[in-house]
């Protein structure tokens, strides 16, 4: 039985031949291969051909690996085979080493590494893919949203000129429809923004104090107008005992209430629209406060109150409801990025609420920053400021032109070229009281730009007022442009008002 059990289960088979020198087999222990005595050795396989001139050689120890042979039922074994030949008086051995089932091991053990090795290098090249893709994705948004953010400045800056002009009822009706469709693109711009850094893990809560019942009120202003616009009832409720300085992310807050809003409008028809706040509780120097939106609108069934929050997803594809999917799915993320969720309330044909609970800190030393005091527009000033905008759109040329022309209270160089500006700044002639900077210039970075002025020796230099017109806003933009000793941020696209501000707060 042992006999068996080793022919049956061990990991290799070993056969002996003594041939001699020209390759006759004179004795053989028959364990693979049988009756070979008196045979030439290549009646085996046409190999053993190749051993003729060494089995004439003297005290050799020759071993060939991995040798394929076909036993006597044909199938195939792999084989090491080991000569050795010796001094006249012994002939040669040859030993057939059956290593099938070594091999075979062998060789699964070595395809599942390769494979595993392989599918890991394809998960790499996967995950670079990708990378390369966001990064293209991200640089293309950037890009393109910079090149519409100027054509966007230039439409709001002369459609405010145009405003002042003497213009009949039918011209300030094709005004109004301008400035909409204006907003309106702009809203979008800013939506694929926000949902390119969302995805890039580039966005994060900034708490400031702010006036929360004063932000309450502008929002329900601008959104009371629109909502009368469409005769549609807006109500208002906010509770009398909302803390007043509040500390939060007053642009998300913004963004995620207006939101709820613009959807209640755009999917009413008739009814009303309800905007509540309400106080929840004071503890541990934080305030949790209820927002919520109630509309009379068409409705969201119940299986799709959940697909609303997709990027991109529109459940109601009709033309009458425009938008570009992206709302909803920016104040989940926000919401969600302070720590709580958005609640739905909805019955089809019946109407909607959403609404969220969000926490502020309470604080007694929370002090609003005061606005700098803003010029008035009077020809008549002594002063007037010298202004270099450093921009190559003609469009933003032309339109801070207009504005600033219209105060009287202004000089402005223009130049198109990073190159240009160290020239006009060193000009004692004629010195420069702020800069207004773009940073997507055609020959440098407009960061770079702000480092070359600092790094003048005059002081004044170093003193003067830098604005960077940009659209790329992003945590680490705004860190580069501080540490390039960029006083300020304006984004594109702006208008005369936004402008104005701006300097007159940058100047000194």
């Amino acid at each position: 039985m042992l006999k068996e059990y080793k022919q049956n289960y061990a990991q290799s088979v070993n056969q002996y031949i003594i041939v001699d020198i020209e390759g006759q087999i004179q004795e053989s222990d028959d364990v693979i291969f049988t009756n070979l005595v008196g045979k030439h050795i290549s009646t085996i396989h046409p190999f053993f051909e190749s051993l003729s001139s060494v089995l004439k050689e003297k005290n050799q120890d020759l071993v060939f690996s991995c040798i394929h042979l076909k036993d006597e039922k044909n199938n195939t074994i792999i084989t090491d085979i080991i000569v050795k030949t010796f001094d006249d008086k012994q002939l040669p051995l040859i030993v057939i080493l059956d290593l099938t089932v070594h091999y075979n091991n062998y060789q699964t053990t070595a395809q599942v590494r390769n494979e595993s090795i392989i599918n890991s290098q394809i998960l790499e090249l996967k995950n670079e893919y990708l990378k390369e893709k966001e990064a293209f994705k991200n640089a293309f948004i950037a890009n393109f949203s910079h090149e519409l953010r100027d054509p966007l400045s230039g439409i709001l800056t002369f459609s405010d000129i145009l405003k002042k002009t003497g213009l009949n009822d039918e011209q300030h009706n094709y005004l109004r429809v301008l400035d909409s469709s204006t907003y309106y693109l702009k809203q979008l711009i800013e939506d694929i923004l926000d949902i390119s850094k969302i995805e890039s893990g580039k966005t994060e809560i900034v708490v400031q104090p702010f006036n929360l019942p004063e932000l309450l009120n502008e929002i329900a202003q601008v959104y009371k107008a629109k909502s009368e616009q469409k005769g549609l009832k807006f109500i208002t409720e906010f509770n009398d005992n909302l803390p007043k300085i509040v500390g939060g992310d007053k642009v998300r807050l913004r963004q995620v209430l207006s939101n709820f809003l613009s959807n209640a409008i755009k999917f009413t028809e008739e009814g009303s629209i309800t905007f509540k706040a309400v106080l929840n509780q004071t503890r541990a120097r934080k305030a949790n406060i209820n927002f919520e939106v109630k509309d009379t609108g068409i409705g969201i069934s119940k299986e799709n109150q959940d697909a609303i929050f997709e990027s991109f997803k529109q459940l109601n594809t009709s033309h009458k409801y425009k938008g570009s999917g992206l709302g909803l799915a920016i104040a989940k993320h926000f919401v969600e990025l302070s720590g709580s969720t958005i609640s739905v309330n909805s019955k089809l044909d019946k109407g909607s609420s959403f609404s969220t609970n969000l926490n502020f800190r309470l604080d007694p030393n929370y002090k609003l920053k005061k606005e700098k005091s803003v010029f008035k527009n009077n020809n008549s000033v002594d002063k007037k400021y010298n202004i270099l905008l450093v921009d190559d759109s003609e469009i933003t040329q032309l339109s801070v032109l207009k504005i600033l022309a219209s105060k009287g209270s202004y000089f402005l160089d223009i130049v198109s070229q990073g190159q240009d500006v160290i020239p006009k700044v060193t000009n004692f002639d004629s010195p420069v009281d702020l800069i207004l900077l773009d940073i997507k210039l055609p020959d440098i970075n407009g960061d770079e730009v702000a480092k070359q002025i600092r790094k003048l020796p005059e002081r004044e230099h170093k003193k003067t007022p830098i604005i960077a017109l940009t659209a790329k806003v992003f945590k680490e933009d705004l860190k580069r442009y501080k540490k390039a000793g960029i006083n300020d941020v304006l984004n594109k696209p702006f208008n005369e008002e936004e402008l104005i501000t701006i300097i007159q707060q940058n100047l000194k």
